[in-house]
C-alpha cells in the first residue's frame, strides 16, 4: 500500500557496465543475422530498462515477443526497399508509397502503441490503449491544415517583403523589418510546434490505461504554446549568435589570410610569383572559411539538439504535473530542462570521443536522470485497481503478444 499523498519516486538500478554487455551482444549478433536480431535485440533491451525501473518497492516489466516485432520490421524492410527501388526507376511510384506511408502514419502509431502498452506491465497489471485511428487522422489533418494555413500567410508576407525591398530605407527601418520577420517565423514555429506535440502527446496521454484506471492529462492548449515559444526563441537567439560568430570568425581569417599572402619584402614582386600569392591567398582563405563553416555547422547541429532535449524535458514536465490516474493519484515531474540538455550535449560529444562505444552508457545515463526526477504522489492505495483488474487484463495482455509488433519512437 502507497502512503496518502507522500510522493514515491521512481528508481532506476541500470548500470552502464551492465547494459554495455548486452549492447554489444545485441550489435554482434544483428550483424552476425543481417538485421534479424534486431527483434529479439529490442525486447532483450526493453526488458532490462523496464526491469532496472523501481517504484514501491516493485518493477516494471516488458513482455513483447520479437516474432511480432520482426514481423513489424519485416514490413519497414519492405516498404523501405520499394521505394529505393522505384526512385530509381519510377520516381511517380516513390512518390506515391511516401504519400501512402505519410497517409498510414497515424494507423501505424495507434498499432503501436497498442501493442507497446499492452506487453508492458507494472506488478502484474497490463497497460493499455484504447485511441481510435480515426482520432489520430482527425489530429494530424488539423496539424496539417494549420501549417499549410501558416506558410501561406508566410509567403505572402515575404512576397511583401520582396516588393518592399526596391524602396529605399534607412538602416535602422531595415533592421527592425528584418527582426518583425524572424520574430514571426519563429513565433509560428513555435506556434506548429505547440499543436503537433499538444495533439499527440495528449492523444496518446488520455487514451492510456494502467488496467482499466485512466490516465487523464490537463494541460492546455496555452501552456504548451509557452514552453514551445521559450524554447523556440531560446535556439533562435543562440543560432543568431553563432551566425554573428561565423561572420566574425570568417571577416578575421580572412584579414589574417590576406595580411599573410601580402609579399615581405620591398622588392617588386614578378609575374609569376603574383599569381602563385594570389593563388595562395585564394586557398587560404577558402580553407579557413571553410573550416569555421565547419565548425558553426557543428555547432548549429549541437543547438538543435539542445533544442530538442529542452523541449521534450519541459513538455514532459508538463504533462507529467497535469497527469492523474483514476482521476486521483497523481505524478511529480521535477527535471531541469537546462540540466537535461547538458547530459544529451555531453553525452554526443563522449559519443564522439569514444567512436559510438559510449552510447550504451549514455543511454543509461539519460534514462537515470529522466527516471529519478519523476514520483507518484498516490490517494490512498492503488491495491483496488490491482485486484480489480489483474485477472481481466491478463487475456488480453496474450491476445496482443501475437500482434503486428509496428512500434514508433513517442
Amino acid at each position: 500500500m502507497l502512503d496518502t499523498n507522500t510522493p514515491d519516486k521512481f528508481i532506476f538500478h541500470g548500470a552502464g557496465r551492465e547494459y554495455f554487455k548486452i549492447w554489444l551482444v545485441n550489435l554482434v549478433l544483428t550483424i552476425a543475422t543481417l538485421g534479424i536480431y534486431a527483434a529479439w535485440a529490442k525486447v532483450r533491451t526493453r526488458k532490462y530498462f523496464y526491469q532496472s525501473t523501481e517504484l514501491n518497492g516493485n518493477r516494471f516489466d516488458y513482455h513483447g515477443d520479437p516474432k511480432a516485432i520482426l514481423k513489424g520490421n519485416l514490413l519497414v524492410v519492405c516498404i523501405v526497399l520499394t521505394y529505393l527501388f522505384s526512385s530509381a526507376y519510377s520516381p511517380g511510384f516513390a512518390g506515391l508509397i511516401m504519400l501512402s506511408v505519410i497517409f498510414l502514419m497515424p494507423l501505424f502509431l495507434v498499432m503501436s502503441l497498442r501493442f507497446h502498452l499492452a506487453n508492458s506491465s507494472y506488478r502484474g497489471l497490463r497497460f493499455r490503449f484504447n485511441g481510435a485511428a480515426k482520432r489520430a487522422y482527425g489530429k494530424l489533418i488539423v496539424t496539417i491544415l494549420i501549417s499549410l494555413g501558416f506558410f501561406v500567410v508566410l509567403g505572402m508576407v515575404f512576397g511583401i517583403g520582396r516588393g518592399l525591398i526596391n524602396l529605399e530605407f534607412s538602416g535602422v527601418t531595415s533592421v527592425l523589418m528584418i527582426i518583425a520577420a524572424s520574430l514571426l517565423l519563429g513565433t509560428g514555429i513555435a506556434f506548429i510546434l505547440a499543436m503537433f506535440i499538444s495533439g499527440l502527446r495528449l492523444f496518446v496521454m488520455n487514451h492510456s490505461k494502467f488496467g482499466n484506471a485512466e490516465l487523464k492529462c490537463g494541460a492546455q492548449f496555452g501552456e504548451f504554446g509557452k514552453t514551445t515559444l521559450k524554447s523556440t526563441f531560446l535556439a533562435g537567439l543562440a543560432l543568431f549568435l553563432l551566425a554573428i560568430a561565423a561572420f566574425a570568425i570568417n571577416m578575421s581569417l580572412f584579414t589574417d589570410a590576406l595580411d599573410f599572402s601580402m609579399p615581405l619584402s620591398e622588392e617588386t614582386p614578378t609575374t609569376e610569383d603574383s599569381a602563385a600569392q594570389e593563388q595562395a591567398h585564394v586557398a587560404m582563405q577558402a580553407m579557413a572559411m571553410l573550416s569555421s563553416l565547419g565548425a558553426i555547422a557543428l555547432l548549429a547541429y549541437l543547438v538543435l539538439f539542445a533544442f530538442g532535449a529542452y523541449l521534450k524535458t519541459a513538455i514532459d514536465n508538463l504533462m507529467w504535473n497535469n497527469t492523474t490516474l483514476a482521476n486521483q493519484h497523481r505524478f511529480k515531474s521535477t527535471a531541469s530542462p537546462i540540466a537535461a540538455t547538458w547530459i544529451h550535449i555531453s553525452n554526443i560529444l563522449l559519443m564522439v570521443c569514444t567512436m559510438g562505444l559510449f552510447l550504451p552508457f549514455a543511454r543509461i545515463r539519460s534514462t537515470r536522470y529522466r527516471i529519478t526526477h519523476m514520483a507518484f504522489v498516490p490517494v490512498g492505495s492503488i491495491d483496488e485497481i490491482m485486484r480489480e483488474e489483474q485477472s481481466k487484463q491478463k487475456a488480453f495482455g496474450d491476445s496482443m503478444g501475437d500482434a503486428l509488433g509496428l512500434e514508433l519512437g513517442i
